[in-house]
């Protein structure tokens, strides 16, 4: 039967669709963690919260994403150093590439914590398979 089907095609009766799971509590968290690194790091502390996948999983993915973006921010002040250097357009370039940078990181930022608000799993590309393999990895103990 299609995905997309609300009824049955052979005898007519409406097609019960699976709800998510994920009740307002864990997408609470889950947006609770991506506030910053402490939070996140609180998050896999608490004992009654190591069961939950879905929280682990936005606290990992937002301990590594808090990584990632804080060494982008070292590379942006490093290109902004040669960048500034440079005579002319340099500065322009300078400024250019920092704001980008950061305008880049900040659109991601909204876009993890939207997508946790609504309660989907969504990996990063580089650091989001990582996240589900740390999160799968610790059990309750």
């Amino acid at each position: 039967m299609p995905d997309v089907s609300s009824f049955c095609p052979a005898c007519g009766q409406a097609v019960a669709l699976e709800l998510d799971t994920i009740d307002s509590r864990q997408k609470l968290l889950a947006v609770l963690a991506y506030v910053g690194l402490i939070p996140a790091i609180i998050l896999l502390v608490i004992p009654a919260l190591r069961g939950d996948r879905f929280v682990r999983f936005h606290a990992w993915q937002s301990i590594l994403f808090s990584v990632s973006s804080a060494l982008l921010g070292l590379a942006l002040r490093l290109l902004f150093v040669v960048f500034s250097i440079l005579p002319l357009v340099g500065f322009l370039l300078a400024w250019l590439s920092l704001g980008i940078g950061t305008l880049g990181v900040f659109i991601l930022w909204i876009v993890l914590v939207v997508k946790a608000a609504q309660g989907q799993h969504y990996e990063l590309p580089l650091i989001g398979p990582l996240a589900t393999e740390l999160a799968s990895k610790q059990e309750v103990r």
